[in-house]
């Protein structure tokens, strides 16, 4: 909402925008104390988080026409400030920074009690001035609108899974928002599922688990992972949040959906990786959001299970979740190599021996890595695929039964 500033007084919000999913709200803005002239602080009053600490902000004002001081929170990144008056470009304005304790000083006198807290150690605050091109016509105010990136505000996708059955799970999606630098107040905030990076590559997030790769998907699919860059937003979607209100160094949780999934229970070895075999469940996302990546915890029969990774995961598509190993099956990988004594051959004889314990009868997949440089391959069980230097078989073990499959290949040695 725009803020509307007095001409004698000032104290204010500072914001975010640049981007068409944010709306053109607007606030008012009474009178603040006078430091020097007229100045006024700036707040979020709309706030777009990412995945990393890292906040794109947006404040429309309506400020008199006379010269005004715009005080920035402290950590704005000075050279990201876009400035608008009357919906046009300022070309020209200056920034010179100021001690933090000036920034939350203006904006106490006129928002009542603030925290000091900094969202960078040490950081301060900037003093944003122009030339007002109202100066020279009748209008007693215009309206400016500030756009800026700062750090102190993130979010991350938080999510609890009930297991009902093997076909059923009860997924509740919630947005865990840490506030440890910025003051929102009544603040519409967005939740951006990417990263932003001004500066270098960012590290890599937990990436979806081999097993969990390998048993496929309902519907072929590329899996998503982040691609991220240089001074780039990786964005893989927004999510509206509402209007939050939140002091620095707090927690919110606002849920973003709640609903029944259909859901594949799948049984999965990596013989190539794995000493157990893990149970998978792969999810179909029948809400009306996509599910951003990020880590399930997992609860069955009114008990905790433990927690994995989520890839992001499509309206319609499936996503991932290890819920545990199956701890009545063993399995044993073997390998041994003979000698053929010319040209650095060896032939490989591999065994995979897979023991069923429990009460009932199980399916599971097998999958072992498929060595460079090899060939020449012989099976006692036929694999159902070799695709992606992977060897897969899906089998049938019935209770208190064992199986193995044995191969072997031909391969050369540096």
């Amino acid at each position: 909402m725009r803020r509307t500033l007095g001409l004698v007084l000032l104290a204010a919000v500072c914001a975010v925008g640049g981007m068409l999913w944010l709306g053109e709200s607007s606030a008012s803005a009474g009178p603040a104390e006078q430091i020097g002239g007229i100045s006024y602080a700036s707040l979020p009053d709309e706030v777009a988080l990412y995945l990393n600490d890292m906040a794109f902000v947006r404040d429309t004002v309506v400020l008199p026409s006379e010269n005004v001081r715009v005080l920035l929170p402290p950590g704005t990144y000075a050279n990201t400030l876009i400035l608008t008056e009357n919906g046009e470009r300022v070309r020209n304005y200056q920034i010179v920074p100021q001690s933090s304790e000036t920034y939350f000083d203006q904006a106490a006198f006129r928002y009542g009690n603030m925290s000091s807290v900094s969202a960078v150690s040490g950081a301060m605050a900037c003093v944003l001035t122009w030339e007002s091109g109202s100066q020279n016509s009748e209008a007693d105010t215009r309206e400016v609108t500030l756009e800026y990136l700062v750090p102190g505000a993130s979010w991350k996708p938080s999510y609890d899974m009930q297991i009902v059955d093997d076909q059923t799970v009860n997924l509740a999606f919630f947005a865990e928002i840490r506030d440890t630098g910025l003051t929102l107040d009544n603040a519409t905030v967005y939740l951006v599922a990417g990263r932003v990076d001004l500066a270098e590559q960012l590290e890599q997030v937990p990436m979806v688990t081999a097993n969990q790769y390998v048993v496929g998907y309902e519907e072929p699919q590329a899996v998503a992972l982040p691609q991220l860059g240089v001074g780039t937003v990786d964005l893989q979607h927004v999510y509206s949040a509402g209007q939050i209100s939140a002091e620095p160094g707090s927690t919110v949780y606002a849920e973003l959906t709640e609903a029944t999934l259909t859901a594949r229970r799948v049984m999965v070895w990596n013989a190539s990786t794995e000493q157990e075999a893990d149970i998978v469940f792969k999810v179909l996302n029948e809400t009306d959001i996509p599910l951003a990546e990020g880590i399930v915890r997992v609860y069955q029969n009114d008990l905790f299970m433990g927690s994995d990774f989520i890839e992001t995961t499509p309206i319609g598509s499936e996503g991932s979740v290890t819920v545990g190993a199956l701890r009545d099956v063993r399995v044993h990988r073997t390998e041994s190599e003979d000698y053929s004594g010319k040209n650095d051959q060896y032939q490989h004889f591999i065994t995979l021996e897979i023991m069923n314990h429990s009460g009932k009868d199980i399916d599971l997949i097998v999958v072992d890595q498929r060595q460079e440089r090899s060939w020449q391959f012989s099976y006692s069980i036929a694999p159902v695929s070799e695709q992606d230097n992977l060897i897969r078989w899906e089998v049938s073990i019935p209770a208190g039964q064992s199986l193995t499959i044995n191969y072997d290949f031909w391969k050369e040695h540096y």
